[in-house]
């Protein structure tokens, strides 16, 4: 297959395959109600598919330092289908949607890093194997956003239920794609590592060039990822308190759709702007912006009504993944020499570890001070803008 169409056909699966990404999320209020939720718990299982995740992919990307990555993403994406299934026919509560979702994030963490790699060691030239990485990344945040979409137009009219069925069949045809498709590694390394060597991480943490962009990797995740799941649930508590949608028509559920979607345009924005400033300036940068708009977010909404949280919730989510290709592509840079799919398990785990920590702590901190206020959104809402720069101080000092 010509590499451009191979790339494109990849790419398409993995938007499918992540379609079911934020339905819950996206849904959380309705879910908070039907099933007696406390908001910690609420914030559980919409964290619980990235704690799987976490969990999951170290093990996984550093299997296609030996293993074909081919086998691990169709095993991942038949997991993808079975759990987008088990959601829409058996979730009936905390505990059966905390299952469920731990064991979705555990397939899609073995389609994301093994599917990047299959598609990169296919691809020979350098330009090429950049401009993949690129549009691989763009196909995640275009599948996190049209699952918001999914289930913010298909789960009103026919439930939700239905929803994440649609969802499940999407993610079947995303199996096929990758099953005729999917790259067969064409040069396996002479010298295959050796089982016990695989998941020695010591290499990549005393490396500290790769470590910074792994710590600033966890928080950006932590950041982007408790926007996404408190979206719904902010707008719509400031709807409900400002008056009305103070001249912008969108309900929250529509403008979370669209603050997704501005990931895609934020990310390849980031792309550029990281060939004329540099990887890590951008980074520095990027993370002191998106920070300062997540603190502002919840004021803005309290002083100024719907419409203007609502303009600005999009703008603060496009800033959260400016730097999104910088810091992976910054990783890639920094491995260590004969360790790439160890440094990219490690830095998509503690990436997830903190997409799992954000939404929780979120929700948990609602539950101490309530959500009845502004302040209170505004305490739960600097939880997240902290952790957006955990990783400034290592990018400034180690970071190249």
């Amino acid at each position: 297959m010509d590499p451009r169409l191979l790339i494109a056909v990849v790419c398409v699966a993995q938007t499918l395959s992540m379609l079911g990404a934020n339905g819950y999320s996206t849904l959380l209020p309705m879910f908070r109600g039907e099933w007696g939720l406390s908001n910690g718990e609420a914030g559980w299982i919409a964290g619980c598919q990235y704690f799987g995740f976490m969990l999951a992919v170290p093990v996984l990307s550093a299997l296609t330092d030996r293993f074909d990555p081919r086998r691990i993403v169709l095993v991942g994406s038949a997991l993808v289908v079975v759990t987008c299934y088990a959601f829409a026919y058996w979730a009936d509560g905390f505990t059966s949607a905390l299952l469920i979702r731990g064991f979705y994030g555990a397939g899609f963490a073995a389609t994301y890093m093994p599917g990047l790699r299959a598609l990169v060691d296919s691809i020979d030239e350098p330009r090429l194997k950049a401009r993949a990485t690129t549009l691989y990344l763009v196909s995640f945040s275009t599948g996190v956003a049209l699952s918001v979409l999914v289930a913010g137009q298909v789960a009103p009219v026919f439930g939700w239920r239905v929803a994440f069925g649609f969802v499940a069949a999407m993610a079947a045809l995303a199996f096929g794609m990758n099953f005729l498709f999917m790259p067969m590694r064409r040069n396996p390394p002479a010298v295959l590592p050796k089982l016990r060597t695989l998941f020695d991480y010591r290499p990549v943490l005393r490396h500290k060039p790769a470590m910074a962009f792994i710590i600033g990797q966890c928080g950006h995740t932590w950041e982007a990822l408790a926007l996404v799941s408190w979206a719904v649930a902010y707008l719509t508590y400031v709807a409900t308190n400002s008056n009305g949608h103070t001249g912008i028509k969108l309900g929250p559920a529509d403008i979370a759709t669209v603050a997704a979607f501005a990931a895609i345009p934020a990310s390849l924005l980031g792309g550029e702007l990281a060939v004329r400033l540099g990887r890590r300036r951008l980074v520095l940068i990027a993370m002191v912006l998106s920070s300062l708009g997540t603190l502002s977010l919840p004021w803005v909404g309290g002083w100024l009504g719907y419409g203007a949280a609502s303009v600005f919730l999009v703008v603060v989510m496009g800033l959260s993944y400016l730097d999104s290709p910088a810091m992976t592509a910054s990783l890639v840079a920094n491995a260590p020499e004969g360790r790439a799919g160890a440094a990219m398990g490690l830095h998509t785990s503690l990436g997830f570890a903190g997409g799992f920590m954000g939404p929780w702590i979120v929700g948990l901190v609602l539950d101490v001070v309530g959500n009845h206020t502004t302040d209170d959104w505004g305490l739960a809402f600097a939880t997240v803008a902290v952790a957006g720069l955990m990783g400034w101080i290592p990018v400034l000092r180690w970071g190249r």
